[in-house]
């Protein structure tokens, strides 16, 4: 009983530290995730009290189970001081394990449950299975650091003069745990690759991050090459503020709009249509179909839409861009990149999740995210550094 108010106690506290962040329904959604994640400890403690552990196997449980559950609250406290977490940061990092363990078990109970009831076993003690959610999630989480980077997706362009180089960033969510220090580094690694132009495909600050980003737009105003961004779900309550901001160090965020770039020497010139959608939860397709009908069709040698939401890829019109670029996913949150299978838990559902997609003459590539901690935690998927290498198609391709 004590380990059922004490994990009630932590899981109010952390609802009031998630509910600071905001009350919208994305942030409803992120309390019921967090709150069953707590909630797993406690019930693994009761589960393992009804099958009569005791003394210092209790004790070294207890423990363990207390601090997953402590971590995840650390995570929100970190991130409700808004400013950059500090010696603080491992809490946000140990959160990490905490949660993917939580939603691996989880999973674990749901699929024994059905045996555990016709055999009379412990509904809520697995016993040594609990060494697969265990390793699982460390793994996991160290992929996330491990198989960060950088993807090069060729994309065959009929009639282009030279190749060119585009490099897609997604999903910073710059916060007290996406720190400046993170975001310089990523630039380094983007400057350092020497691209044409770099797009930016929307969520760029998070709920603890809204007011405070002031090292969001350093950051981007750092990249060398000309920068394009669009929204994504979590830039909308400050898009205004956001689009002046990032507009004041050169880098245009598109929202319904389209610019044309010339790109290289001269002597041969490549012009790329740039075009960014604005992110709607309802009427998305609706919204799309009517944001691209009123562009305009540029004479360029190369089109490409900036669309956060990969749900659109199915309305673009066939043939109107070369290719689309999004994220929103984070890759599918839970998968199996870490096995060296691109897969993940959103992909039997028919969702976009990550890397490349096909539709008649468009091509779609989702972007994992550049962001290594925070909520929801990653599982088994990395961030990455994408270089789209734009290059003439071969003869009749």
């Amino acid at each position: 009983m004590f380990a059922l108010i004490g994990g009630g106690v932590i899981t109010a506290a952390t609802m009031a530290r998630v509910y600071r962040g905001g009350t919208a329904a994305n942030d409803h959604a992120v309390a019921l995730l967090v709150a069953g994640c707590i909630a797993i400890y406690p019930l693994l403690w009761w589960g393992a009290m009804g099958v009569g552990v005791s003394g210092p196997a209790a004790v070294a449980l207890g423990v363990a189970l207390s601090v997953g559950a402590v971590s995840i609250y650390g995570l929100f406290h970190v991130l409700d001081r808004r400013r950059d977490a500090g010696r603080l940061m491992f809490l946000a990092r140990l959160s990490q394990p905490a949660l993917a363990f939580s939603l691996w078990c989880g999973l674990l109970l749901i699929l024994r449950g059905p045996v555990a009831v016709f055999t009379g076993a412990p509904l809520l003690w697995p016993g040594p299975l609990l060494l697969l959610p265990l390793g699982l999630s460390l793994w996991g989480w160290a992929w996330t650091w491990l198989g960060h980077r950088v993807r090069e997706h060729v994309v065959p362009v009929a009639g282009l003069p030279r190749p060119v180089r585009i490099v897609q960033l997604s999903d910073l969510h710059v916060s007290p745990i996406m720190r400046a220090s993170d975001l310089y580094a990523l630039v380094d690694r983007v400057n350092a690759l020497a691209p044409d132009l770099v797009v930016v495909t929307g969520d760029h600050v998070m709920p603890f991050s809204e007011d405070e980003h002031a090292f969001l737009i350093d950051g981007l105003a750092r990249l060398r090459a000309p920068t394009f961004a669009c929204n994504g779900n979590h830039d909308l309550p400050v898009a205004a503020r956001l689009r002046d901001e990032l507009a004041a160090v050169g880098v245009p965020v598109l929202i319904d709009e389209a610019r044309t770039v010339t790109l290289g020497p001269p002597e041969t010139p490549v012009t790329v249509e740039l075009a960014g959608v604005e992110f709607h939860w309802r009427d998305a397709r609706a919204h799309l179909l009517a944001a691209v009908a009123a562009l305009p069709v540029p004479d360029a040698h190369a089109r490409v839409l900036l669309a956060h939401d990969p749900r659109l890829f199915a309305w673009v019109p066939d043939g109107r861009f070369h290719l689309v670029l999004s994220g929103h996913t984070h890759g599918g949150q839970v998968g199996t990149d870490m096995f060296g299978v691109p897969w993940s838990i959103l992909r039997p559902f028919g969702v976009y999740d990550q890397g490349r997609w096909d539709r008649g003459g468009t091509r779609l590539w989702v972007h994992r995210g550049n962001w290594h901690t925070g909520l929801p935690p990653r599982m088994g998927i990395a961030g990455e550094i994408v270089v789209h290498r734009l290059v003439a198609a071969a003869a009749g391709s």
